[in-house]
This record gives C-alpha cells, structure tokens and sequence, in this order.
C-alpha cells in the first residue's frame, strides 16, 4: 500500500467513526424506515414513463420497418431517448444541460477527480470517495444556490442530510449488511461548488465502478451493466482509469463498446502524480496507440491528478473537453424537440412512401387495363396484386405511427406535470 492509500483510508476511517448514521443503530434504522417505503411505491407517472418507453424502444421501431430506413441508426437514437425519459424524474434537472458522464472500474477515482473540478476547500469533499464497489449509487451534480441532497427511490426524492449521503453510498453495508443500491435509483446533489459556466450548462453523473475481471462477483456484473445503463444516455464521457494499472485494460475497450460510438470520449489515466512523467507519457502514447488500432475515435487520452487538481505532460484536455461540453448545451434539445426532431423525418417518410405507393399502383392498372398480350396481362396482374398489398401495409403501418406519436405527445405532456 503506498502512501497515498494510506492518507484517503486513515481519512475514510476518521469521517466514519464521526458520521452518526454509523455509530448510533437508531439513526441509521430511521434512515433505512425513511427509504425502504418510498423505493416500493409504483405512480402514475412511473406507469407512464414505462409506457413510453415501450413506443420508443419496441413499438416504433415495429412500425417504420416497411420503409426500408435505416432503423438501426433510429433505433440506437429512440434507445439513448427513453433511457433519458426513464430519468423522467430529473428531466427538469437535467434539461439543457450537458450530462457528463464518469465511468470506469472501481477504485479509478471517479469520485475524486469530480471533487477535483469543483470550486470548494480543500477540506469539504462534495461526492464521498473509496466507496464500496457493491453499495455505490449513480450520483448527479448539479449547480446550485445551496446545497441540497436528494436520493431518488422509486417516484419519491427524498432530501438527505450529507453524513446519510456519506453513510449510504459508502460504509452502511460494512455496519448493517444492508446495501441501498438496490432501492436507490440515484443520489442528486445540488451544489454552489459546481460554479462558473459549468454551473448552468453541465451535470456530472458518478456511475458505480466495477472489478477487474479476475474479481467478477454477481455484485460486480450488476455494477457494470448499471453503469452501462447510465453511460449509454449520457452526452458526453470521461473514463477513468488508474495510472498504476497501466495502459487502457481490454476490460474498458469491451466496454467502449456498450456506448453509441458519437458519445465524445475523453480518457484520463488518473493519479499520475505516483509515476514518473516518462512512464505517464509512454502510458497514454501506447494506449492512443491501442485505441487507433481498435478503431475507437476519441476526444483525447490524459495524465491527471486528482489530488493536485492539475494535468500532465502539458495538456488542457480536461479543461478544453469541460468547455466543449458546456458550449454544446446551447444546441442540445428538451425531450420533446428531440422526439420531434426524430418523429418528423418519418413521417414525411411514410407520406412520400404512400404517395410512390398509390402512383405505383394506379400506373399498373392502366398498364394492366391497356395490355394485350395475355403473358403480360398476368405477369401485371400479378405486380398490381402485390402494388395493392404494399399500400394497404403501408396505410396500416402509418395509422399505427400515428396513433404511437399520438401517444408518444400525451405521455410527454404526462410527465412535464409530474
């Protein structure tokens, strides 16, 4: 263990023995009573953000396949859209803004670097670190006047004080063998650290880290595809990975894999203050390499420390991938422009296929009402048969787009009530 390890354990070991949700069992069985309720209850509007969900990822899809589209390009758009939806519960948080996404396996300091960017003492750390890779919970950050805590359960937000944020995302399994990733959908943190242009213009999400492959548990698997289902919604990511494990790990290129391929992507081999600057510089110079060979476009790969706030080798990666991040928040949509943005094209898609649909049909039957020669009298007929079945397909399809825009707008508007 080197020096570093020792300073952030000695550190996570003193802010447990002081944190009251720890120490006292009745404080921490009031916070487990203030959150198992509200994580089984099922609204209207979880009914209504599941039936969405449905007509984006399923039903659509089922609808413009008679188009001869490109569905898969639709289909991954319509998927990022209801995993975005599915955070319904955030939307007013999270519209117009830039999600930037933290990934990485555990222990790559996710957590830290966050803390890092944030304009706030040394002393007060805003996101709890050295969490324990079965019990941590996607956390979103978001600017703010004041700082406030919310843990997302089911339908309900309910405000949390820091010591039971600290508690829950961090040492609660280890006191009470009870783990509330299972009940908390996400922690929320509204923050007057997240400041200057970032502030209005960016949310960070701290997805839950997971193992090397060596160490795969049921736990570690389900960590991972829950930071796939988080990372795939985000707009922008950066992954982390620990300097003294190397070069980028086979484990993190499977997982590139599970992110839409335009999702811009910055890599920051982290904790680089514990390497020489050559052996930093050959690090990300192999793993640029690796990730070329691979075929992987990316924003860039860095050296950073988190503990010194500060990248190396000269870089300003992070601090140029931050301000992209921030100025495309002008041109990112709400929802309902991106579904619009969506939906239009296909319409206009279904209009101009019925049109060629019925002047394919009508200029057979007078092909077929003028023919002489009865092997062309059949061979039309047979052409014009299969013209009317096309229509009728069509016409069908398009009352079933219809009807699903339809639905798609009432389950919008559903939702922007809640």
């Amino acid at each position: 263990m080197g020096l570093w390890d020792e300073v952030e354990e000695a550190e996570a070991s003193e802010e447990e023995a002081g944190n009251p949700y720890l120490t006292d069992a009745a404080r921490g069985l009031a916070l487990i009573t203030q959150l198992l309720p509200q994580s089984k209850q099922y609204t209207e509007a979880d009914r209504t953000a599941h039936h969405l969900d449905t007509l984006l990822d399923t039903r659509l899809i089922a609808t413009v396949r008679s188009l001869g589209l490109k569905t898969l390009e639709l289909s991954r758009q319509l998927e990022k859209a209801s995993d975005q939806i599915m955070e319904y519960k955030k939307m007013r948080l999270l519209s117009g803004k830039t999600v930037i996404g933290l990934g990485g396996q555990f222990s790559a300091g996710k957590s830290s670097f966050i803390n890092s960017r944030l304009e706030t003492c040394a002393q007060e750390i805003v996101l709890p670190e050295d969490q324990n890779p079965t019990t941590s919970i996607p956390t979103y950050i978001v600017g703010g006047t004041t700082e406030e805590i919310y843990a997302y359960c089911g339908s309900a937000a309910v405000p949390l004080d820091k010591d039971a944020m600290q508690a829950l995302t961090h040492a609660f399994y280890q006191a009470y063998g009870i783990g509330f990733s299972r009940f908390v959908g996400n922690i929320v943190i509204h923050t007057p650290a997240l400041g200057g242009e970032l502030a209005q213009k960016v949310v960070f999400l701290d997805t839950p880290g997971y193992n090397k492959a060596d160490t795969d548990t049921h736990e570690t698997l389900k960590d991972e595809h829950l930071a796939a289902q988080q990372l795939k919604a985000v707009d922008y990511l950066i992954w982390l990975v620990d300097i003294s494990n190397g070069i980028v790990q086979e484990r993190d290129l499977e997982f590139f894999q599970k992110v839409p391929p335009d999702t811009p992507l910055l890599i920051v081999f982290n904790k680089a203050d514990k390497k020489r600057e050559e052996d930093c510089r050959n690090i990300v110079e192999e793993s640029r390499r690796i990730l070329a060979q691979r075929g992987r476009n990316v924003f860039g790969v860095t050296a950073y420390s988190s503990r010194d706030g500060r990248e190396f080798l000269g870089q300003t990666m992070v601090r140029d991938f931050l301000l992209q991040a921030a100025r495309s928040a002008a041109q990112k949509k709400d929802m309902e422009a991106y579904l619009d943005h969506l939906i239009l094209p296909i319409r206009q898609s279904f209009d101009a296929a019925m049109k060629g649909a019925k002047d394919r049909q009508y200029s057979l039957g007078d092909d077929l009402f003028h023919a002489k020669d009865i092997l062309a009298t059949k061979s039309l007929a047979f052409l014009y048969n299969r013209a009317i079945q096309h229509r009728r397909r069509l016409a069908e399809d398009r009352g079933k787009f219809h009807w699903i825009s339809k639905e798609i707008c009432k389950d919008m508007r559903d939702l922007r009530k809640h």
